[in-house]
């Protein structure tokens, strides 16, 4: 994009200039960026100034705040020639920071500015979010006399950034084992935000719930730095310190209004509103958005360090539309979230692009490859099952510290939560997850123990896919000496041997996957023992078309499988039509999951472009579950009723009342099927009061 202006969030969702499929970077820009690591990078010798080289670099400011924009212009009295496509443009926090040792936390590359090449002129915008650092400054970088490096050739003044270590970014969390239910004083959740200001500074949320009174609540206050994690560039180029992440409790009823602010001694930050979650309920509507792969983009003329996902600017814009309309109840984002991979200042711009959703409701997530998984664990840690360097470095550190969820510890990345009428049961594909281990473990006695009575739908949500449409197998990836292979086809089949069969045991309705970059829904899959990609025995049943949306009648004990790797990453189109997937698609955006009640699950999938309406939609129905809740109370007071009538002495009304019983329970049988059977031959969901009587349709 050119010195005119930004590129539009409404224009990324089909391109992204890092799309493997779609790279069309002149020759001289991609060696630009090749260049753009500190191993080939050399310092500007201090005897010449910029004039020497005959280049100046200037800003429009000499302040600005986080989020605030300065437009860096580049001129020169040197004669243009074929390397001036190659020169760049480093954003560096705090300014002064030797670029050998420190990645810049963004830049722009002057050859794709209209004219930079044969003017050497030009002018780029950079949004400039606060980093924890009291300024920022701009850096030309260009040839070297030495082919594989970049040399500084000139650099900006010095731009102050206003209250850079204030609270920022605050994010809707859930503390460990919250399961939706309520007390005498509600259902308590968290925000969790960042400063530059550590404990002592007296960190603190103030909120109120509706028009009440406001409370005043002490945070918790937590870091790391380059010692907890595990490798480069996480621990040296990429590394910055992260600031402290602060966590404070809200005591809220189920589906309150909130507003909220973080604060400290200092001052505090922008004033924010949030929702609670619906509480644990049969029939309780609850919609959920669930995607994974999202990478972060620009909105300014430069690009993150590294960049990668620009679309999910436009996801994150979708989900923020959602989030105010009040049309999502909490976010599940199942691995593979900034795609930072050693780069900590990445972290940072991603927390600023999903502020305006993760603030308003509960925001859940695990851990994919690109957080967890590295060749370089400390022995005190739980290693990944790959050992491939895909975290750079920061084997889940990041990921764990700055963005909790009810997760027992970092290496112990698995939990279960109820959102309404929805219990959502989240893996980690990354680590062990055989029968015998710690994970395994966990899964069966949660599985296993879901009154579904009470919670009527179970899905299933974990990063590298139990299912999927790939030709990525073991022979295209190198198995690391005493690991597994980190294939699809191969991850695959260890879910189908030791995971799959749990989720057909406790009948889990739907599971939802990330890792390969599409849109994937499969027949209702009861498993397979052959993993031929292209075969369908395992399908127990595949849906009908009714009114145009996909349904599954009765899957019981067979999942569907839902893949959405689609938060903004590029594609990833090695499909080949198995002829167990119903539907794929290559477009970017997430999944909507409705329960309407307990016999109703409806998803769709939304596209997140500007135009974007829903590309998929698909319903689950199942029986209404009477023999756990409604017959067995039935049950208990027809026997109470039958004990009172044997006292009776008249044993010809006795009979007589007990037949007149077993008829009215018959006739309320038929009449629970035939409502069940009207609602399968058209979607009228149903409605159903507290006493389990059907309200209207």
């Amino acid at each position: 994009h050119g010195a005119s202006g930004a590129l539009d969030a409404r224009d990324v969702s089909k391109s992204s200039f890092f799309d493997v499929d779609a790279r069309a970077l002149e020759r001289a820009a991609h060696n630009a960026l090749w260049r753009i690591d500190g191993r080939r990078i050399v310092a500007r010798s201090r005897v010449l100034s910029s004039t020497d080289l005959g280049f100046t670099l200037t800003t429009n400011a000499t302040t600005t705040r986080s989020g605030g924009r300065v437009r860096a212009t580049v001129s020169t009295t040197a004669t243009a020639n074929a390397t001036f496509a190659e020169h760049w443009i480093g954003a560096y926090s705090p300014a002064g920071a030797d670029p050998t040792k420190t990645a810049p936390v963004k830049y722009a590359v002057l050859g794709r500015v209209d004219g930079y090449a044969t003017t050497g002129s030009a002018s780029v915008v950079f949004e400039t979010l606060t980093h924890r650092a009291a300024t920022y400054d701009f850096v030309l970088f260009a040839n070297a006399p030495n082919a594989t490096t970049m040399m500084e050739v000139a650099r900006s003044a010095p731009v102050h950034v206003e209250d850079a270590l204030a609270p920022v970014w605050p994010r809707v969390t859930l503390p460990t084992g919250w399961g939706g239910s309520t007390t005498e004083r509600g259902a308590s959740a968290r925000v969790t935000w960042q400063s530059g200001r550590n404990a002592s500074h007296g960190a603190r949320l103030t909120y109120r719930v509706g028009n009440g009174a406001y409370a005043h609540v002490p945070a918790t206050t937590t870091t790391y730095d380059a010692r907890d994690l595990c490798g480069a560039p996480a621990n040296s180029f990429g590394y910055r310190h992260p600031g402290y992440v602060h966590t404070a409790a809200i005591v809220a009823r189920p589906g309150d209004s909130i507003e909220y602010f973080a604060r400290d001694a200092h001052g505090e930050s922008d004033q924010f509103t949030m929702r609670m979650p619906p509480a644990e309920s049969k029939d309780a509507k609850t919609t959920l958005a669930l995607f994974a792969d999202m990478g972060r983009g620009s909105n300014d003329d430069a690009e993150t360090w590294r960049a990668y996902g620009q679309p999910s600017l436009n996801v994150s814009a979708a989900l923020e539309r959602d989030a105010r309309d009040d049309a999502i109840d909490a976010v599940f984002l199942f691995g593979d979230l900034s795609y930072a991979t050693g780069y900590a200042s990445v972290w940072d711009e991603w927390a600023a692009q999903i502020t305006p959703w993760a603030s308003r409701v509960p925001f859940i997530s695990n851990l994919g490859n690109h957080e967890a998984d590295s060749s370089n664990w400390p022995e005190s840690r739980v290693a990944d099952e790959y050992g491939v360097d895909d975290s750079g470095g920061e084997c889940a550190v990041p990921a764990t510290r700055l963005y909790p969820t009810p997760r027992a510890g970092p290496d112990a990345d698995w939990f279960a939560v109820t959102f309404g009428s929805i219990r959502v049961v989240s893996m980690n594909t990354e680590v062990n997850f055989s029968p015998a281990s710690a994970q395994g473990e966990w899964l069966k006695r949660e599985l296993s123990s879901i009154d579904r009575a009470k919670t009527p739908w179970v899905v299933l949500g974990g990063h590298r896919p139990g299912l999927v449409d790939s030709t990525d197998g073991p022979e295209d990836r190198e198995t690391k000496p005493g690991m597994k292979n980190p294939s699809d086809l191969s991850v695959m089949r260890e879910i189908q041997t030791h995971v799959w069969p749990l989720l057909v045991e406790y009948d889990v309705n739907a599971v939802f996957w990330g890792h390969n970059h599409a849109y994937q829904r499969s027949c209702a899959w009861r498993g397979s023992t052959s993993f031929n990609v292209s075969a369908d025995e395992g399908c127990a049943a595949f849906s009908r078309l009714v009114d145009g949306v996909a349904t599954y009648s009765h899957p019981g004990g067979a999942p569907v499988s839902v893949l959405v790797g689609t938060g903004g990453a590029p594609h990833t189109k090695n499909a080949i039509g198995a002829s167990f997937m119903e539907k794929e698609l290559y477009e970017y955006g997430y999944v909507r999951l409705t329960a309407f009640n307990r016999t109703h699950l409806y998803g769709e999938y939304q596209d997140a472009s500007a135009d974007g309406g829903v590309l998929d939609a698909f319903f689950i129905v199942r029986d209404r579950i009477e023999s756990d809740d409604d017959l067995s109370s039935l049950a208990g007071k027809l026997a109470h009723l039958t004990d009172e009538l044997r006292t009776w002495r008249d044993t010809t009304y006795v009979m007589a009342t007990f037949v007149c019983a077993t008829l009215a329970i018959g006739a309320w049988l038929a009449h629970r099927h035939w409502a069940l059977k009207a609602s399968q031959r058209k979607y009228n969901i149903l409605e159903y009061d507290d006493d389990g009587d059907v309200d209207g349709v």
